[in-house]
């Protein structure tokens, strides 16, 4: 059998140029014709004058993209892939910044990098990709770079910031954590055993830092507990993160609580190109829809009337009805499905239960209940809903104490039945009745095709499915890099 022969040590006779080790319909040209058209002006006017010169934004905009596209995301890896890869030699123009560079730049040009994101958008509606007839808005959580163990109490903290106050103040050098340096930090004695080991080991951490770093990255150090602890005066929650003070404890697909950010999308139905993405610190959706059809007005321009908004249950809210209202924009959002029973099995949450609340009936007229056993049940008081947004209306039996199926009606110790009824709308009427109908069940069901496989392919694809940077402003900058990346493969691929 005969091998192709080989030339190992053979040298180039003429210099070769790069692009001929390239294919000619690599998504690499794309990327570089694409950020070709950028404006850098306000940079080339920042650099210029004396002093060393720097890498032209273009060469790391370019590498960064191309990375994103091909699921890299370390800088390390990046400054390897430029040095190894002819794809990467291109496009950074045969330059070779180092891995601080590469990640220093992303992390100081968020404004940049959102406008790439908004160039990719406006590249897209240029190509045709883009009809804004129907859109889609969904959100998923991404972890954040954060463990779930790091973390400390709104009272750790306290002791935490006092003890870094001192240190600071006093110099005091620590290679074993003396349990008298912590003695006169207020608010130490009162915790308990659990929580007085834990503010130790956090503080024999920060101590090592201190005395190992200069004094900006003390400072730097303080300001981290200082975040943590101006996040939770801001939040519910009783455990914060020291490695990234804005994550919060979101519940993810798998069910399992964790340290993450609610990363935002909207789609256009045409060709699935991301017209407007966003992150946010929510725990659920129901607040999201008015600032992406906000931004999506922003990078797009006006929506037109009766344009068709798709959302699942998770955005159902009487303010968002009511916005899209206003903005005469046509909606596709179903109600949520009862899970009530699920979360408190008591025997009147059943819908098989013969006094389950479906089985009372609405007058609208007295604006009364009437239950199965021809009872009324009349307006008690208002009040918020704590696991949804929104008013919760609360009726009471008048006749429920001389009721003989009183306590197979509820298991209340006085007997006397309650209804919480969420407050609905006219418009949100008219829309729950709207859904049922089979043509808006065949425009919601394109969600499935559209800003589902979105989410999925930078999660699976991309690789997507934790932050590699800290802090709110630093995960939209990510995300952002995220969702231009999908948006040129997808017009590469449309092209193709």
């Amino acid at each position: 059998m005969a091998f192709i022969q080989s030339s190992k040590d053979q040298t180039w006779l003429l210099p070769p140029d790069i692009r001929d080790m390239i294919s000619s319909d690599h998504i690499c040209y794309l990327v570089d014709s694409f950020v070709e058209e950028l404006d850098f002006s306000e940079f080339e006017d920042r650099y210029a004058g004396a002093g060393h010169p720097a890498y032209h934004p273009r060469i790391l905009c370019k590498v960064l993209i191309q990375a994103m596209i091909d699921g890299i995301r370390s800088s390390r890896t990046i400054a390897r892939c430029v040095r190894e890869n002819v794809v990467y030699m291109y496009l950074a123009e045969k330059q070779t910044p180092d891995f601080r560079t590469i990640s220093d730049f992303r992390k100081d040009n968020g404004d940049l990098i959102r406008e790439i994101f908004k160039n990719t958008v406006t590249a897209a509606r240029e190509v045709g990709s883009v009809g804004m007839e129907n859109l889609s808005i969904d959100g998923s959580v991404v972890k954040a770079s954060a463990s779930n163990n790091s973390t400390v109490t709104r009272d750790e903290l306290e002791v935490i910031e006092d003890y870094i106050n001192k240190m600071l103040k006093e110099s005091i050098a620590t290679d074993e954590l003396e349990d008298e340096q912590l003695q006169d930090c207020r608010g130490y004695d009162q915790l308990d055993e659990t929580s007085k080991n834990r503010v130790k080991s956090v503080c024999k951490k920060y101590a090592d830092k201190l005395n190992n770093a200069n004094q900006d990255k003390n400072l730097k150090h303080l300001d981290n507990v200082k975040i943590a602890k101006y996040e939770s005066d801001k939040d519910t929650t009783k455990r914060f993160s020291l490695t990234d003070p804005e994550s919060r404890f979101i519940k993810n697909k798998k069910g399992r609580i964790e340290l993450g950010y609610n990363t935002q999308i909207t789609v256009d139905h045409k060709e699935g190109i991301i017209i407007a993405n966003d992150v946010c610190q929510d725990r659920n959706d129901a607040h999201q829809l008015k600032p992406q059809l906000e931004l999506v007005e922003k990078y797009c321009g006006r929506l037109s009337k009766n344009t068709k908004i798709c959302a699942d249950s998770g955005y159902i809210h009487e303010k968002n009805i009511q916005f899209l209202k206003q903005k005469e924009l046509d909606p596709y959002i179903p109600e949520q499905i009862d899970n009530s029973y699920k979360k408190n099995p008591k025997p009147e949450n059943n819908t098989k239960h013969p006094y389950n609340v479906s089985r009372f009936i609405y007058d609208e007229q007295r604006d009364v209940y009437i239950c199965p056993e021809n009872g009324i049940l009349i307006f008690s008081f208002e009040s918020n809903d704590r696991d949804r947004p929104g008013k919760l209306r609360v009726y009471r039996g008048i006749h429920c104490r001389d009721c003989k199926s009183k306590y197979q009606c509820t298991n209340r110790k006085d007997g006397i039945r309650q209804l919480k009824i969420t407050y609905v709308s006219e418009d949100r009427k008219h829309l729950r009745n709207k859904m049922k109908t089979e043509q808006a069940k065949r425009i919601f069901e394109q969600r499935k095709h559209t800003v589902e496989p979105a989410i999925g392919n930078y999660k699976q694809n991309l690789r997507f499915r934790e932050f590699i940077t800290r802090g709110l402003n630093s995960v939209k900058t990510e995300f952002n890099l995220v969702c231009a990346a999908v948006n040129l493969r997808k017009i590469w691929l449309n092209s193709g």
